[in-house]
């Protein structure tokens, strides 16, 4: 698989997430968030590869996405 085909779907919501896209969570509703796969560490924990959330104000803030984020999802930009 070729990495310009990673995509996460999420058809409860009618939803295809790409790498990159910039998306708002209702928890965070001042805050933007750029969707990334691949690897990444946080909260001192060892790298781990998967879909996280980097925001948009601060780059050294990174969480990992987890289920209920997608339904949190109320904004997707590119």
């Amino acid at each position: 698989m070729s990495c310009n085909s990673i995509q996460l779907n999420v058809p409860q919501h009618n939803l295809c997430l790409l790498p990159g896209q910039i998306v708002k969570l209702h928890r965070f509703e001042s805050e933007k968030w750029v969707l990334g796969y691949g690897w990444y560490a946080w909260g001192g924990n060892r790298e781990v590869c998967g879909w996280y959330l980097t925001s948009c104000d601060d780059k050294h803030r990174i969480k990992p996405l987890q289920k209920p984020d997608l339904d949190d999802i109320y904004c997707v930009t590119m």
